[in-house]
């Protein structure tokens, strides 16, 4: 698999030729929840003013913030966008939004898709496009959207490598490295792999603050000294705070992750391997969930731990 770190995010307020040709409405962007928000004010922080559309109206209200260009509907994005990011909930929308949109997409565009969604529905829609003259890339970002938002993300891309370098400055825009991953479908599949230890290190994190807590030690002083010690992790750095002070504001969602995990269990099922912790870590997110959690910041699987020991939503 051809991979590499191609670029640091060091020239942010260019955007490339690419970019430039055919003035501010050639970025689209569709799906405007957390994550496609973040990147959007990434585009226009770059000097982009992205054309941008979601089916709900509330998300379309939280774009305030000018130069932002409100579409009315995804047809209108994908006829005035030569590059297009898709940020959607999984692989079904995306499905859905690109094949009622087919007789608007238009040979030689662009598709970056930042889902999180299932490498073989990326791998099987890349090779539709492909035959239409349209390249889909997957393009996965690894952080949340305040690390998107300040521009400390990761992206991971995979697709044709060609078109990769043609969104180069574009991506640069909004994440902090670029990735190539090779193939359709490498990046999906790394950001899974990505996700399963993120999520096991949020999970360990929230359950030794649990005990921490049960101890009735200081709980600032066992983040500092934890931070300080062999058992750091960078989740330490971006929910510790969230977790000691209950401050569960999404900037992930505690259900979305829980997608996520459902989607690394299929593909170790139909690898026939398995994956042990990811399974009990399903069952406690699925539990959050259940308990009305789910729209919180995947931080509040503390909130979960908490719950096994006090009976509650068998």
């Amino acid at each position: 698999m051809a991979h590499g770190a191609l670029s640091s995010m060091n020239d942010s307020n260019h955007g490339g030729a690419m970019i430039k040709e055919g003035g501010l409405k050639t970025i689209g962007l569709i799906g405007v929840g957390l994550l496609g928000n973040a990147i959007a004010l990434r585009l226009s922080l770059g000097g982009i003013s992205p054309i941008v559309f979601d089916g709900d109206p509330l998300k379309m209200d939280s774009l305030t913030t000018p130069p932002f260009v409100k579409s009315k509907d995804a047809v209108e994005v994908f006829a005035s966008s030569k590059v297009v990011f898709l940020c959607l909930p999984d692989s079904k929308i995306v499905n859905q939004v690109i094949h009622a949109n087919l007789s608007s997409l238009t040979k030689g565009m662009i598709i970056l898709d930042a889902t999180t969604g299932n490498p073989k529905d990326t791998i099987a829609l890349a090779l539709e496009l492909s035959a239409m003259g349209i390249q889909y890339l997957d393009t996965t970002v690894s952080g949340s959207s305040v690390q998107v938002s300040s521009g400390e993300a990761m992206m991971m891309v995979g697709g044709c490598r060609e078109s990769f370098e043609q969104s180069l400055e574009l991506l640069k825009l909004v994440a902090r490295k670029v990735f190539y991953t090779g193939a359709s479908g490498t990046a999906s599949q790394i950001k899974l792999v990505s996700n399963l230890v993120l999520g096991l290190n949020r999970a360990a994190l929230a359950e030794g603050l649990v005990l921490a807590k049960a101890f009735g030690l200081d709980l600032v002083q066992v983040l500092y000294l934890l931070r300080e010690s062999a058992a750091y992790s960078r989740i330490m750095d971006t929910k510790g705070e969230k977790m000691i002070h209950a401050e569960f504001e999404p900037q992930a969602k505690l259900a979305q992750h829980m997608k996520d995990v459902s989607l690394m269990l299929d593909a170790a099922d139909e690898m026939k391997i398995s994956l042990p912790f990811s399974e009990t870590h399903f069952d406690i997110l699925e539990r959050g969930k259940r308990l009305g959690m789910g729209d919180l910041d995947n931080s509040a699987i503390l909130k979960v731990i908490e719950s096994l020991g006090k009976g509650l939503g068998s």
